[in-house]
């Protein structure tokens, strides 16, 4: 579900007990963000942020000390992905709810934090009242996803069906065309190795391709140049 205005309604006049409020944990790598992330939740009188993070060590530490309801995770952070630290967090702390929260409106990080377990996706550029809106909704057992989003999902569904390869897909293709690993895409194109991975699944699906060889061949007719020392 997308957070509409119905989810924005400003909770009662009468600010519930300490006990009754929303438990947040923030997680982001730049100290100014957290900040004004918290300021921001703390307008709410039935939200209290609990903690502060910025790696995924310390996110997980804090989620087992703190045991918040919702954590806000930003989807990068150094060392180790925010999707990866959010699938972390749903072995470890199932009834943590993981909302993420990024810069990032494209359409495979979205995908690859829902299918981490994220129970939502939310852009930096939310405000204050849509934020704490989708931790509301999402401590209630929904799934939130920004509203500026929906119309490169529903394009992302439609490519999907259609066998279409997707810009990000082409983008791949077209890198390990020129012999280059896992890591390094990865790298190239600031996403996770997993989330290379999974773009790799949908191409072999797509192209009817069984191997990395037969993909590397087949590129030049997707109008990925071929070149030479390629690695398999």
């Amino acid at each position: 579900m997308t957070v509409d205005a119905e989810d924005l309604r400003q909770p009662g006049a009468s600010a519930p007990s300490a006990g009754n409020r929303i438990r947040v944990a923030v997680v982001d790598d730049h100290a100014i963000v957290r900040a004004g992330t918290r300021r921001l939740l703390e307008e709410a009188p039935d939200l209290v942020v609990v903690g502060e993070a910025d790696t995924a060590e310390t996110t997980l530490a804090l989620v087992e000390e703190t045991q918040p309801d919702v954590v806000l995770l930003d989807v990068r952070l150094p060392g180790v992905s925010g999707v990866e630290v959010a699938r972390r967090l749903i072995a470890t702390a199932p009834a943590t709810r993981v909302l993420m929260l990024s810069v990032y409106d494209d359409p495979d990080y979205v995908t690859a934090a829902l299918d981490a377990g994220a129970a939502g996706y939310l852009l930096k550029s939310a405000s204050g009242t849509l934020l704490a809106a989708a931790v509301r909704s999402v401590h209630t057992g929904a799934v939130v996803l920004d509203p500026a989003l929906v119309g490169n999902l529903a394009q992302r569904l439609v490519v999907k069906s259609t066998g279409e390869l997707s810009p990000r897909e082409s983008e791949v293709l077209e890198l390990v065309s020129e012999g280059m690993s896992n890591e390094a895409i990865a790298s190239r194109l600031g996403i996770s190795r997993r989330t290379v991975e999974a773009h790799l699944s949908h191409l072999y699906a797509k192209l009817d391709s069984e191997s990395r060889e037969v993909l590397i061949k087949d590129a030049p007719r997707r109008g990925a140049p071929q070149r030479a020392g390629m690695e398999p």
